[in-house]
């Protein structure tokens, strides 16, 4: 089975560009307390536990910390931003994809309003500029350019692909995925945040 393992922001939305365009998506988190092939046993808070099985098409993400001088133009990237009073786009949080994400045919490219009432924009990163009027990222997509001003303090993460052996027992994850048989989740995304030693 050929599995992409990456970091994936799913928490709090991060993902939202990218898991949007899935159809019927089932979310569940919790905590791997068994792996036995290519199923999954996941423990949620609630302590119910759900069967998770593992797809050919399954994408799992590690999601690191990073700083924004680590975005360079040709990035693809999901930037979920406000809009000011003058119209102008602030953003909240960025996620930096992996190549697989961002070649996927589920992802949605382009800007698109989220049901949070804010704004994703999925696009390709042309310049970064950064001088006396703040932190500046442009990104263009098919429809056109946006121009998105980065506070300080802005959450950015940047998705890595890792290998399999990184889902253990134990580790906290972020399931994305459909529905299978009696009641399963067929996994289209597996994330969770880098772990202080890996």
């Amino acid at each position: 089975m050929r599995l992409f393992v990456a970091s994936l922001v799913l928490t709090g939305g991060a993902l939202v560009g990218y898991a949007q365009a899935m159809t019927t998506m089932i979310p569940a988190e919790g905590t791997i307390t068994a792996i036995k092939d290519s199923t999954i046993t996941l423990t949620q808070a609630d302590t119910m536990t759900k069967t998770i099985t593992l797809q050919d098409k399954t994408v799992v993400l590690m999601r690191q910390v990073v700083g924004l001088d680590q975005i360079k133009a040709g990035d693809a990237m999901g930037v979920a931003s406000r809009r000011g009073s003058d119209g102008s786009l602030v953003a909240v949080y960025i996620n930096i994809f992996a190549p697989e994400m961002w070649s996927s045919p589920v992802m949605r490219k382009g800007e698109f309003p989220m049901t949070t009432g804010d704004t994703m924009t999925n696009a390709v990163v042309t310049q970064y500029a950064a001088g006396v009027k703040g932190r500046v990222l442009t990104m263009k997509y098919a429809e056109g350019t946006s121009t998105i001003t980065v506070p300080d303090g802005t959450q950015i993460h940047k998705l890595v692909v890792v290998k399999l052996a990184a889902l253990t027992v134990g580790l906290k994850i972020q399931i994305r995925g459909s529905a299978g048989p009696n009641g399963t989740i067929m996994a289209n995304s597996i994330s969770f945040d880098q772990p202080a030693k890996l």
